[in-house]
C-alpha cells in the first residue's frame, strides 16, 4: 500500500499522504550506472577501428538536433552563412601594396570558372554553389568539412577534360567517422595520422552491411585513388581528431534549457494538472479502518460458511465487497474510495452548496488529536512564468555571445528589440568582416587544393578561390542621390 501519491478528478490534481510525518523519496541510483565509456575508448566496426565522435559517438548528431531545435541558434547560423557567403565565391589574387598592406583584387579566368560550372556535367551530385553552401553549414555547425574527391579518370571519358580532379561533393559529418585497418588495441594515444580511412553512415541506426568505406586523401599522392574523402577542419584546442564546435560546448547547457522553455510554459498552462491540494489522511483513522476491516473480513468468512449474502461496505457513492481474508490491498481500495469519494466532492463546480463533507477526528496511542487535513498548495503562476521568461532573456543573451553576433548585427537586443543604431551596426559588421579569414580559409581549403591540382600555372600566379563581400559604407559617405532613403522602391 502506498503511503503517499497522487490522484486526479475533474481536471484537477491532488495530492495525498497517510501520516503527517516528513516523506522522502527512496535514491535508488546507481552512481555506476551513469559512467561513460573512456574518451579515447575506439569502436570496432566490420574490421575496423574507429574513432567516436564524442563519448556516444552521436555528438554531431546532438548538437544539430539541439541547435536545429532552438528558436534562435538556425537563424544566427543561417545570418553568419550568409555574411560569409557574401555575393558569392568568386576568383581573387592577393598582392601587396609599397605602402605594405595586403589588397584582394578579383579576377576573371575563363578556364576555371568552365570547370568550376561543369560540375553537375560532369555527373556529381550538386553544382560548386551548392557544394560551397553545404560546406560553410557544416563549418559553423561542427567546424569541420567531409569532401568527397571525384577524378575525372573515374567518369566517362571525355567529360572533364584534361584537368585531374572533375569535382567534389560535401558529405554531412553527421555521417562520417575517422577509422584504421591497423590494430589499435590496448593503445590511448591518437593521433589525426593514425587514421588513414573514412567510413560513412547512419551512425544512428544504420547496419554496419550498409556502410562505405572510402581512403582518406592523400596529399602526397593526390590523384592515385578515386572518390577518396578529405576531411578539413578548425583545429580545436585539446582535440586531435575531430573538430568540436566550442561554442556548442560551452553554452550546451543553456541550449538545453532555452529549448525546454516553451514546452515548460505551455505544459504548465496545459495542465492544470498541476496539483491545488493536498489531503493528509491521519494514521489513526487508517488504524481504525484496517480493525473494521478485519472484522469484516472475519464475520464474512463466517456467512460463507453459512450460505449468507457478503456484507458491503458503503463510501459515498460507491460500494465496496471487503471478501473472507483481510490483507494490505483490501485497505488500499478502501482509502482510495474515500479519497475519490473526497477529490468527487471537492472538484464539483458549483454544485456543492448546501453539502457537508464530514470527517471524524482520532485520538492515538499517544492522546494527540488526528484529524483529515486538506491543505492548499500555493500555485504561484506569475512568479514560475516570470522566472522562466527571465531565465529565457538571458539564455538569449549567452547565445548570441557565443556565437559572437552584436545585437546591432543580429537585430536582436537584451529585451528582444530589434536595434536601430546604424553606427553600431556599421562598426559591429566590420568588426565581424575582419573574422572572415579562418572560417573563408576552411570552407575553400579543398577546392583551392582542386584549383592547384587542375590549373597549377594559374594557381602559381596566386590565383585562389573566395568570397566576395563588398565594402560598406556609412550613409553620410555616399552621395545624397545615392543614399538608401533616395532609392526607388522596387
Amino acid at each position: 500500500m502506498n503511503r503517499f501519491g497522487y490522484l486526479s478528478s475533474g481536471g484537477d490534481v491532488y495530492t495525498y499522504q497517510i501520516g503527517e510525518s516528513d516523506i522522502h523519496a527512496a535514491d535508488n541510483s546507481d552512481p555506476a550506472s551513469h559512467s561513460l565509456p573512456a574518451r579515447n575508448e575506439l569502436m570496432s566496426v566490420s574490421g575496423y577501428y574507429v574513432c567516436p565522435a564524442g563519448q556516444d559517438n552521436l555528438e554531431p548528431n546532438t548538437a544539430d538536433d539541439m541547435i536545429s531545435g532552438n528558436r534562435l541558434l538556425p537563424e544566427l547560423i543561417e545570418k553568419q552563412c550568409k555574411i560569409l557567403y557574401g555575393r558569392g565565391p568568386m576568383l581573387y589574387v592577393d598582392s601587396v601594396t609599397p605602402e605594405g598592406e595586403v589588397m584582394r583584387k578579383y579576377v576573371r579566368n575563363d578556364k576555371i570558372s568552365a570547370w568550376l560550372d561543369s560540375w553537375l556535367e560532369n555527373g556529381l551530385p550538386d553544382s560548386f554553389e551548392t557544394y560551397i553552401n553545404k560546406a560553410i553549414r557544416s563549418y559553423y555547425y561542427s567546424e569541420g568539412i567531409f569532401t568527397k574527391w571525384h577524378l575525372s579518370r573515374g567518369l566517362r571519358a571525355g567529360l572533364a577534360g584534361a584537368v585531374p580532379v572533375a569535382g567534389l561533393e560535401h558529405i554531412s559529418e553527421l555521417r562520417c567517422r575517422m577509422a584504421s585497418r591497423k590494430n589499435m588495441s590496448g593503445k590511448t594515444d591518437f593521433e589525426d595520422r593514425d587514421f588513414d580511412t573514412v567510413i560513412v553512415g547512419n551512425w544512428v541506426c544504420g547496419l554496419s552491411s550498409e556502410f562505405k568505406v572510402y581512403p582518406r586523401f592523400d596529399y602526397a599522392m593526390p590523384i592515385q585513388r578515386n572518390s577518396a574523402v578529405s576531411y578539413s577542419k578548425n583545429p580545436t584546442h585539446g582535440e586531435e581528431i575531430y573538430a568540436y564546435n566550442v561554442f556548442f560546448k560551452g553554452i550546451k547547457e543553456w541550449i538545453r534549457g532555452s529549448n525546454m522553455t516553451p514546452a515548460y510554459i505551455n505544459n504548465y498552462l496545459e495542465n492544470a494538472l498541476s496539483a491545488r491540494l493536498h489531503i493528509i489522511i491521519p494514521n489513526a483513522w487508517v488504524s481504525a479502518k484496517e480493525s473494521a476491516l478485519r472484522q469484516m473480513c472475519e464475520i464474512n468468512a463466517k456467512r460463507k460458511l453459512d450460505n449468507q449474502p457478503m456484507m458491503t461496505i458503503q463510501v459515498g457513492k460507491h460500494e465496496m465487497e471487503p471478501g473472507t481474508e483481510y490483507s494490505d490491498e483490501i485497505l488500499g481500495r478502501y482509502i482510495s474510495l474515500e479519497l475519490k469519494n473526497l477529490t468527487e466532492f471537492l472538484s464539483g463546480r458549483g454544485k456543492n452548496q448546501g453539502k457537508v463533507y464530514a470527517t471524524r477526528s482520532f485520538i492515538n496511542e499517544s492522546g494527540d488529536e488526528e484529524r483529515w487535513k486538506i491543505e492548499e498548495i500555493p500555485q504561484k503562476y506569475k512568479e514560475f512564468i516570470e522566472a522562466l521568461l527571465s531565465y529565457d532573456k538571458r539564455a538569449d543573451m549567452v547565445l548570441l555571445s557565443a556565437k559572437g553576433i552584436d545585437s546591432s548585427i543580429s537585430n536582436v537586443s537584451s529585451e528582444g528589440i530589434i536595434s536601430k543604431s546604424g553606427s553600431d551596426a556599421y562598426y559591429n559588421y566590420m568588426i565581424y568582416l575582419t573574422q572572415q579569414s579562418i572560417p573563408e580559409k576552411i570552407v575553400c581549403a579543398d577546392v583551392n587544393y582542386a584549383l592547384k591540382l587542375n590549373f597549377p600555372k594559374d594557381y602559381a600566379q596566386g590565383i585562389r578561390i573566395g568570397f566576395y563581400r563588398p565594402s560598406v559604407h556609412k550613409q553620410e559617405e555616399i552621395s545624397p542621390s545615392k543614399r538608401m532613403s533616395n532609392q526607388d522602391e522596387v
